[in-house]
């Protein structure tokens, strides 16, 4: 009778975390989540970047869909430039929609390109049930070369992504993406999805997160199909055929500046680093318009002729 109570004790000390697990990986990773208070950045009406997003998207644009590896209707919108200097995909990150760019969509609108900004599975009017950090998202972004492809927009292809969006398109460097891609900007980027939520829940909660962020990437294993230490942009980038560009505030407490710095250090060459010093997430074009937009425009200037 003892060892049975003490069966159903340790049973009970071990499934309830395990289950409790569930319910916080579908807090965190659901549709519209709001888990990392995740919120476009705000900038004041006469902010030089709020005055490019609105021209931006004033711009007529085409709905475009295609289809994930595993079925999801994705939606995105087209931007087209007579220019034809090429065609960005641009990634939205966590809690989002492709709304939270447009200033990056300005940007490049104004270099001469052609923008696609997806709303990513689980966001917007995308199909899908639950974010993955990227691990899934990977796949979209390889969905979306190949309807660039197939519709013969301009190349070279670029891709562009913040925060989450910057952590999808380090990790499609893993698959085989087609020569027409020539280089990939991540601006925020978390090295892998463990370390990133063990920092959150350490920084918003104040407590230890090892087991609770161990129970989330069993739970992420199970329902996406990836686990946490899977969902590694760290790793992906030592896989770079193309030219990347690491972007980073140094304000950030979102996700530490250190990550891009740790990206940087373990990507493959030809790779660059740009820190801003009042940065903030995903917030660097904000404190130094100018400069973000140079280079940017250097970068791809940079692919263009070495590729």
């Amino acid at each position: 009778m003892r060892k049975k109570s003490l069966l159903k004790i340790t049973s009970l000390l071990i499934g309830l975390p395990i289950v409790a697990g569930a319910g916080l990986f579908n807090y965190v990773h659901r549709r519209d989540s709001s888990a990392l208070k995740s919120q476009p950045p705000q900038f004041a009406a006469d902010n030089p970047v709020v005055q490019g997003a609105q021209k931006f998207v004033s711009l007529p644009k085409q709905i475009v869909q295609t289809t994930s590896h595993d079925g999801l209707d994705l939606t995105g919108w087209l931007t087209a430039n007579t220019q034809n200097s090429g065609t960005v995909l641009i990634v939205h990150g966590f809690g989002v929609d492709h709304h939270s760019l447009d200033k990056i969509g300005y940007l490049f609108q104004q270099l001469g390109y052609n923008v696609l900004q997806p709303d990513n599975r689980a966001s917007g009017k995308s199909g899908g049930r639950y974010l993955s950090y990227g691990y899934q998202e990977k796949y979209d972004v390889l969905s979306w070369i190949k309807y660039l492809q197939q519709q013969k927009l301009p190349q070279p292809f670029f891709l562009y992504g913040a925060s989450m969006g910057a952590a999808t398109v380090l990790q499609s460097l893993q698959l085989a993406l087609p020569a027409t891609v020539k280089g990939v900007i991540a601006d925020s980027s978390y090295t892998d999805a463990f370390a990133i939520s063990k920092y959150t829940i350490e920084r918003q909660f104040q407590i230890p997160a090892q087991f609770l962020t161990q129970t989330l990437s069993f739970w992420s294993r199970i329902f996406v199909h990836g686990s946490y230490q899977q969902t590694s942009p760290l790793q992906s980038v030592q896989h770079a055929r193309v030219p990347l560009m690491f972007i980073c505030g140094l304000q950030d407490t979102t996700v530490p500046p250190k990550m891009s710095q740790q990206l940087y250090q373990a990507a493959a060459e030809p790779k660059f680093l740009q820190t801003f010093a009042q940065g903030e997430h995903i917030r660097s074009i904000e404190t130094e318009p100018q400069r973000y937009f140079q280079i940017i425009k250097n970068f791809l200037n940079f692919c263009q002729k070495n590729n």
